[in-house]
């Protein structure tokens, strides 16, 4: 699954740009993100333009006050037409990218999880796979659009930690996701080859939520404090 994860600015504006995005000036200024999570705002990428979006999908169908039993961050991309949740969005191609620089794993070793940040080999930025939804609130009309990451089966890297892994795409699949052809968009639904990333063991900083500063990559091992760059 991805439950958590990074993004620099500079890759969010290089992959917008390569991608052709517009920009809407709103969303200009931000600042790096070290631990990103679930039911917070995340950056989307769609056809039209750049987009703020909650990280839990509330499907448009969804009732006033309802809390679904646990947040739809992650999407499978096996059953994704057959989800009630998911299947809507899926067929009208309310398909996004979430940009990211790298994404976190956590290692079970008896009660301790023990963090990975995974990357890609090249530098290059990460594009999640992502659906989005917009959910309007029919007693004050308020709109909440919201977005959850595709995973699909494990590459051999990954599948020593989890059974599943996001899907992520490159600057020549990212389009086709973000285009109207649900054939073709299924046919990216993947796992990103393991040649194509690196991992990295880190400190247990990171597994606190609350935690978003750059000791959030401090290498497992390292004493606090000590320096690093992920970027």
């Amino acid at each position: 699954m991805c439950s958590r994860f990074t993004l620099n600015l500079v890759d969010f504006i290089n992959l917008r740009k390569r991608l052709g995005i517009p920009l809407d000036e709103a969303l200009a200024d931000g600042r790096d993100r070290y631990n990103i999570a679930p039911a917070t705002p995340v950056v989307t990428l769609r056809k039209n333009g750049v987009s703020q979006m909650r990280w839990g999908l509330i499907p448009h169908w969804s009732k006033p006050g309802a809390t679904p039993s646990a947040p739809l961050i992650n999407a499978r991309g096996e059953t994704l037409t057959e989800k009630p949740s998911f299947g809507t969005a899926w067929q009208r191609a309310q398909r996004c990218i979430v940009p990211a620089t790298g994404f976190y794993e956590w290692e079970k070793q008896g009660r301790e999880r023990l963090p990975w940040l995974f990357q890609r080999r090249d530098g290059e930025p990460i594009a999640f796979a992502g659906l989005w939804d917009r959910w309007q609130d029919p007693i004050d009309d308020s709109i909440i659009e919201s977005v959850t990451v595709v995973t699909t089966t494990p590459n051999k890297m990954l599948a020593r930690i989890h059974d599943r892994m996001p899907v992520l795409l490159s600057e020549e699949t990212a389009p086709t996701w973000l285009d109207n052809n649900n054939q073709a968009a299924v046919d990216l639904i993947k796992p990103f080859p393991s040649s194509g990333l690196t991992e990295t063991a880190l400190d247990t900083y990171v597994n606190c939520s609350k935690n978003d500063d750059p000791r959030c990559l401090t290498k497992r091992g390292e004493a606090p404090g000590a320096q690093f760059d992920l970027f």
